[in-house]
């Protein structure tokens, strides 16, 4: 007489299973989209220890066509590299290093692929489980529009750019309705990478 012993699932059950799992993945896709996103990069080669002073690169068009939105980013920019120790000057030749951004927002589409279960009943052996079920793929299609800041400093004495950062969000009616928090936020949490390694002016 056998030992082993059979447990039956029925085959709905583990397809309702299955739809729970692909609906939490969509979920946490989804949230991370609405995520504020950001990263840097610079040039290893340059100095930031001697940056004392910045002021503005020159710019006829910031190619939006919101133009609070821009004069909100560039307050914003400014009060934080101040408020980390650096002194605002006018004159190019006096400045150590100079600051230029872009911001704007774009329609974009998302498209995620993952496993859909489909099984059929799944029966339980003694040491291990057996069965036969079928990994489709089901595909989401999230359509949004994403925000997205760019800051780039650039050394006064050789014009060449030592440092890139940028933000990236799905932006909701709430960012959109009131821009400059949302920018504030952006831009303090990409110039929170500003200097490499450090917390302000050396």
């Amino acid at each position: 007489m056998s030992s082993e012993t059979r447990i039956y699932a029925p085959p709905g059950r583990v397809r309702r299973v299955g739809a729970t799992a692909c609906m939490l993945t969509l979920m946490l896709g989804l949230a991370a989209c609405q995520t504020l996103r950001v990263g840097s990069d610079y040039d290893q080669q340059a100095s930031f220890s001697g940056y004392h002073s910045f002021t503005w690169l020159p710019r006829e068009d910031y190619r939006t066509a919101n133009p609070l939105v821009v004069e909100r980013a560039r307050e914003a920019i400014q009060a934080r590299l101040e408020q980390q120790g650096y002194a605002y000057v006018t004159d190019p030749d006096t400045a150590d290093f100079a600051v230029d951004f872009t911001i704007g927002a774009h329609q974009r589409t998302d498209v995620r692929s993952y496993a859909a279960p489909y099984a059929g009943p799944w029966y339980w052996y003694r040491p291990g489980w057996w069965g036969y079920p079928y990994w489709g793929n089901a595909v989401d299609v999230h359509q949004y529009r994403e925000g997205v800041l760019s800051i780039d400093v650039f050394d006064a004495r050789t014009h060449k750019p030592v440092w890139h950062g940028w933000a990236r969000k799905a932006l909701t009616r709430q960012d959109m309705e009131q821009s400059g928090r949302s920018i504030r936020e952006a831009v303090d949490a990409v110039l929170a990478k500003f200097p490499p390694g450090g917390s302000g002016a050396g």
